[in-house]
């Protein structure tokens, strides 16, 4: 069942549009990856989805549809109801999120109550159990600690039990390892996993790593420069990538070079907001580019059952590899 839809969203700054014609569809129980450099509009895409974009940005076109309602078009009061209840997010660097003031059973409270008129020993209780859910040790001691008592990935886990606390089945998981040690990062992917697994979570999981995405995903659209490039199941995405740019980047990811040599590295760098070329905003570093490319702007074409990539050259790149 298809929890969430997006079709052709763009975002704009004025007139000047950031992210454009991104469609996705995410269902119930599936993790699907939105991956990219920084600065591929990823994380712009997230704010919109949940009416959370800074004032001076706006969603210019398109339709978000949650349990078919309309995103889009919900008034300010409706998406207050929305949040939490319906889609919760876990957003990048927790320590900029929690109140450092606030008790970690306040933060998480709060949103019970308000949402649900919860008393505040039923709030309590709820809350050491979600504590216990995403594996914080003594859950009951802990909910009077502060975030600076807490471990990066404590607080993290503490963010997963903020988004989950009234129930939603739509989860936003913004770069959730973000300056996590690789030991920790795998401890809360396996917990993102396992409450998909026992709660029935759709997760749509931002992140500019293709292991990540290995492990965890079902789905994988690759974004650059405001677009999707390319979409499709996971394995066959990674297995055989249909767009030179995911083809670049999965010739990025560590243990791809050979032991002794150099990490190779994307020539270039990402156009600005504002100023993206003409044609394919890819081809200024695409090492197949051709005229054609530095022309007309190339929309998503199916390339293979369930396999949309917006290069024109794909097929006939890839028959000659």
């Amino acid at each position: 069942m298809t929890l969430l839809s997006v079709r052709n969203l763009a975002i704009a700054l004025g007139q000047t549009r950031l992210v454009e014609d991104v469609d996705l569809d995410l269902e119930q129980g599936q993790v699907l990856g939105l991956v990219g450099e920084s600065g591929s509009g990823k994380s712009l895409t997230c704010q919109a989805l949940m009416r959370l974009l800074p004032p001076e940005l706006h969603v210019a076109s398109g339709e978000i549809i949650l349990n078919g309602r309309d995103l889009s078009r919900a008034s300010e009061a409706d998406m207050r109801q929305v949040r939490g209840t319906e889609i919760g997010m876990i957003f990048q660097n927790p320590s900029s999120r929690l109140d450092p003031v606030m008790t970690i059973g306040e933060q998480i409270t709060e949103s019970i109550r308000y949402h649900e008129g919860a008393s505040r020993s039923i709030s309590r209780a709820r809350a050491i159990e979600l504590l216990r859910q995403v594996g914080i040790p003594d859950a009951g001691s802990r909910l009077d600690s502060y975030p600076h008592e807490f471990s990066g990935g404590m607080r993290q886990r503490v963010m997963i039990a903020m988004a989950l606390a009234c129930r939603p089945k739509v989860l936003i998981a913004d770069e959730p390892t973000t300056a996590l040690d690789v030991t920790v990062q795998a401890q809360v992917l396996r917990l993102l996993l396992d409450l998909r697994d026992r709660l029935g979570l759709a997760i749509l999981l931002v992140t500019h790593n293709l292991g990540v995405v290995a492990q965890t995903c079902d789905w994988v659209y690759v974004m650059y420069a405001g677009r999707v490039m390319e979409r499709g199941p996971k394995r066959a995405v990674l297995r055989e990538p249909a767009h030179p740019y995911t083809e670049a980047l999965l010739r990025c990811q560590p243990g791809a070079a050979r032991p002794a040599g150099p990490l190779p590295a994307i020539p270039g760098q990402a156009p600005p907001a504002g100023a993206f070329p003409a044609g394919c905003r890819f081809h200024p570093r695409c090492p197949r580019a051709e005229p054609a490319c530095h022309e007309s702007l190339p929309v998503l074409q199916a390339v293979a059952p369930q396999r949309l990539t917006a290069c024109p050259l794909a097929e006939a790149w890839r028959a000659a590899s």
